[in-house]
């Protein structure tokens, strides 16, 4: 419990970060009060730092067009910190990701979810006759290592993601 209770805590600021909401309130002074945070508002979610490259690769593996990286964001805006997805209302989540065309919307939803699942990025459960009840978020850096490793993904991408991951220190996974 103690435990739970301590991950839970927020994290005090550190010196960066203190330097960086000075220099902020220094170049917009009064503005603090009114801009969107996190732990004071509700409807937040966590996402990785690397997710606007990593929905970069999903749109060069699966052909650009076809916005399955809206797909993938709108998962990660539905998820609450748990890398767990109830899909509840399927025209919502295609409303959401961009498919607004009745009859079509759903189903290019569907197969945009479907594409996501081959790249190993989600998996999915159903919920008794809806084939795509429940949706899991991997880890996407574990991810993008096993596509790696598979030699799905470009040089120049992955030069640019690792620069990236360091930068935040993120320890990418041994596949």
């Amino acid at each position: 419990m103690a435990e739970a209770a301590a991950r839970l805590a927020p994290k005090p600021l550190t010196k960066v970060a203190l330097r960086r909401q000075e220099l902020r309130d220094n170049l917009w002074p009064g503005e603090a009060s009114g801009l969107w945070h996190r732990t004071t508002e509700d409807g937040y979610s966590t996402i990785p730092r690397t997710l606007p490259l990593v929905m970069t690769l999903i749109d060069e593996l699966k052909g650009k067009g076809r916005d399955i990286s809206r797909v993938y964001f709108d998962l990660w805006c539905r998820q609450i910190d748990d890398s767990f997805v109830e899909v509840s209302d399927e025209e919502s989540f295609a409303y959401s990701s961009g498919y607004s065309t009745p009859g079509r919307n759903v189903r290019s939803w569907r197969e945009r979810i479907e594409m996501l699942r081959q790249l190993g990025f989600i998996s999915v459960q159903p919920n008794g006759s809806r084939k795509y009840g429940y949706i899991l978020l991997r880890h996407p850096h574990r991810v993008v290592c096993e596509l790696r490793a598979q030699e799905k993904v470009s040089d120049a991408w992955w030069g640019a993601f690792s620069k990236r991951a360091s930068e935040i220190g993120a320890n990418l996974p041994s596949v």
